[in-house]
């Protein structure tokens, strides 16, 4: 994301602008001014930015208004054949939440042509699972259709929303500019843990489900999310006042044991995925669109009309 309109959005986070200098900043920056008419608030909607033009003629980013039990969120996991430079999306998995509740599902297969073996030890996923899945284009069409204006919540967001902007962008749909969310990060300050990988806080609130398959590490980050929401303090209301609770609030002593609700020791063998923080220096869409050779010739394959996502 430009870092210019980072600036911005910082700013519409905490407060109201005139629509004009909203306008006004954002022909400065070449990415955006080049790809489509800034001053269509549409535009922006498209990209996942839940912005509106109120009757004062100013911008307005909904989730600033947005209390946390209205706010839809989208919890997201994903699986890879490799770093962003190495590899692409293989599976994808999605939980929409609204007050606690899922409103919506999106899990499948993303075709490729080879999984690497490592890849298929830490996941179970080969090659013969993907062969007939739809093809990453349409997956990812199909996937920002799903998440809208979501807030994006992930178990190490930077690595999941960064490979799948990175992809969209390089497929010709724009990067994302939904608002994200850490569940690490959101952990760190509502759970006692000594660690915060998946694995272990799975233990500590006694998910019980399989580990490195998309759909179920959503599950599993959707656990924590809505745990950690419970032992938010009073203050914490709208979704801008949770997202900055989780950068900037005070984290939570480190355990250095502790057991799970079952009253079991817990085993602190996990850690978040290495592939997941390694090669991930250059999330940028020129490296993705390298990566899957867009633009040569590549492997057609029939785009199935499957039940990936159910709201």
């Amino acid at each position: 994301m430009n870092q210019d309109f980072e600036a911005l959005l910082a700013v519409i986070a905490k407060r109201n602008i005139a629509y004009a200098d909203f306008v006004a900043a954002t022909k400065q920056m070449d990415e955006y001014s080049e790809l489509f008419d800034v001053r269509d608030v549409q535009m922006w909607r498209a990209l996942g930015l839940d912005i509106t033009r109120t009757a004062k003629n100013q911008i307005e980013l909904k989730t600033r208004r947005n209390e946390i039990k209205d706010q839809i969120f989208c919890v997201v996991d994903i699986e890879t054949s490799g770093g962003i430079n190495s590899g692409q999306i293989i599976e994808i998995g999605a939980l929409k939440l609204q007050n606690g509740e899922i409103i919506g599902k999106f899990e499948t297969f993303v075709y490729a042509p080879y999984v690497p073996e490592n890849i298929s030890e830490l996941t179970g996923i080969t090659a013969e699972h993907l062969k007939n899945a739809p093809s990453l284009a349409f997956v990812m069409e199909q996937f920002k259709v799903f998440l809208g204006q979501s807030v994006f919540v992930a178990h190490n967001v930077r690595f999941d929303y960064g490979f799948i902007s990175a992809t969209l962008e390089a497929l010709g749909y724009g990067e994302l500019l939904n608002r994200k969310l850490c569940t690490i990060d959101l952990a760190r300050r509502t759970i006692a843990s000594p660690k915060y990988g998946l694995g272990t806080l799975k233990e500590i609130l006694g998910i019980d489900n399989t580990h490195h398959r998309a759909l179920s590490d959503a599950i599993a980050a959707a656990e924590i999310f809505k745990y950690s929401l419970q032992k938010l303090p009073s203050e914490v209301r709208t979704t801008e006042d949770l997202i900055e609770f989780s950068k900037s609030a005070k984290t939570m002593k480190r355990l250095k044991t502790t057991t799970n609700e079952a009253g079991e020791s817990v085993k602190f063998d996990d850690a978040v995925q290495a592939d997941k923080f390694d090669d991930n220096k250059n999330l940028s869409a020129a490296n993705v669109a390298r990566n899957l050779n867009i633009g040569s010739k590549t492997q057609k394959v029939k785009e199935p009309k499957l039940p990936i996502f159910d709201e």
